[in-house]
């Protein structure tokens, strides 16, 4: 680790350490962690991503990753909710090179000096899992666009100052989407409360409803046809699955010490010894040291791999790669925990301990997508040949 990261990650583990100890409040109470996202602030995590001239920390995508697992070991809520702010960000850093255009270098100043916050307007409850065309439209109207549609799991949304909208562009040409920047306060945009969850409960990932909201033309970014991948795609996924391959993987660290504890401390009136000496329990806590290490060792190489640019001459193997790193660790992290709870027993199940709470909040990572189903289908389609246009699809 350089010494940046190393200074980087410290400054996550200090947040951490200071999350841990609200974490389980928030989670019952199914609040937002507001001070959480203000120390985020005020330390210049919320910048991690943004290059140092524009008031950020020059994190590259290695050092975000390495971050956001350290970060969620304190709380994975908060680590997933700032996840949803960053990820985009420091893709759109990564293409818009050392020369970033003007309208992206004041961007950029919003999130690094003024510390503004901005969330996602992804998923959508017509989706299914998928991510292509929208059911959110926009319509041109002059030199403006109307849009119109719902999206949900708008994390951080009580906090959120722009919203990057992704919706279909209508119009007399191909099907094409792009997104759109929402400030706010723009008429017709409404935030509704439906987030309830079983895990994840801090995230505030409410409903965005967009009704007639008008936005400038010049709000619009990275408009694309349909059609195949490109490097905007990549990279962007790039910074999304292996971010959340962290978060998950540092929700299930944070099991495993607390399991580790927990065997050490515990012994039964019946044993001479505390259980971290029975055999099953060093069985179960070698299975998820070794899932743990796998996890990492995929989506930090996969991570070094992009920045190296590899993969850019074959973008859908490319994109292989990114979701099956994410698949691997999403399903290692379930795993690493229900290893936990074997071990702990009746006392992982009881709501006095974190564990109870981490056995909910690592089960939504199948659920970013790529879901399992739709990323078992993409890893074989690009594995077995079959193009992923191919029609009928099955």
């Amino acid at each position: 680790m350089s010494d940046k990261q190393q200074q980087l990650v410290e400054l996550a583990g200090r947040l951490a350490d200071e999350f841990a100890g609200r974490a389980a409040q928030h989670d019952r109470a199914n609040s937002f962690p507001f001070e959480n996202i203000e120390a985020l602030k005020h330390s210049g995590y919320s910048a991690l991503v943004v290059p140092e001239r524009h008031g950020g920390m020059g994190a590259d995508l290695l050092d975000f990753i390495l971050c956001q697992e350290r970060l969620a070991q304190g709380c994975g809520p908060t680590a997933l909710a700032i996840n949803m702010h960053l990820f985009g960000i420091g893709s759109m850093v990564e293409r818009a090179g050392p020369q970033p255009r003007p309208e992206q270098g004041l961007f950029l100043e919003l999130v690094g000096r003024q510390r503004k916050i901005i969330g996602g307007g992804l998923s959508e409850p017509e989706s299914g899992g998928d991510w292509g065309l929208f059911a959110t439209t926009a319509r041109r109207d002059g030199e403006a666009y109307v849009i119109n549609g719902r999206k949900v799991f708008t994390s951080l949304s009580p906090v959120v100052d722009y919203f990057m909208v992704m919706a279909t562009v209508e119009g007399d040409g191909p099907p094409s989407s792009a997104t759109f920047a929402i400030a706010r306060n723009t008429p017709g945009l409404e935030l509704v409360e439906t987030w309830d969850a079983m895990g994840m409960r801090a995230t505030a990932s409410h409903d965005l409803i967009l009704k007639d909201v008008r936005v400038a033309a010049a709000a619009m970014a990275d408009p694309r046809p349909v059609g195949p991948l490109g490097a905007e795609a990549i990279s962007l996924f790039a910074w999304f699955e292996l971010s959340i391959a962290a978060v998950y993987t540092g929700v299930a660290i944070a099991a495993m010490k607390f399991t580790r504890e927990f065997a050490q401390r515990f012994k039964p009136f019946t044993l001479e010894r505390p259980i971290n000496y029975l055999p099953g329990v060093q069985f179960a806590m070698a299975q998820a040291q070794v899932l743990a290490a796998q996890s990492r060792a995929l989506y930090t190489q996969t991570a070094r791999e992009h920045l190296e640019g590899r993969g850019a001459d074959n973008p859908e193997q490319a994109l292989a790669g990114l979701i099956a790193a994410k698949y691997a660790a999403v399903n290692n992290a379930i795993r690493i925990v229900d290893y936990c709870m074997e071990i702990t027993g009746a006392h992982g199940f009881l709501r006095r301990n974190p564990l109870e709470r981490l056995f909910r909040d690592v089960r939504a990572g199948i659920n970013h997508p790529l879901s399992n189903a739709r990323a078992r289908e993409f890893i074989g389609k690009v594995a077995l040949g079959v193009p992923l246009s191919a029609v009928p699809r099955w």
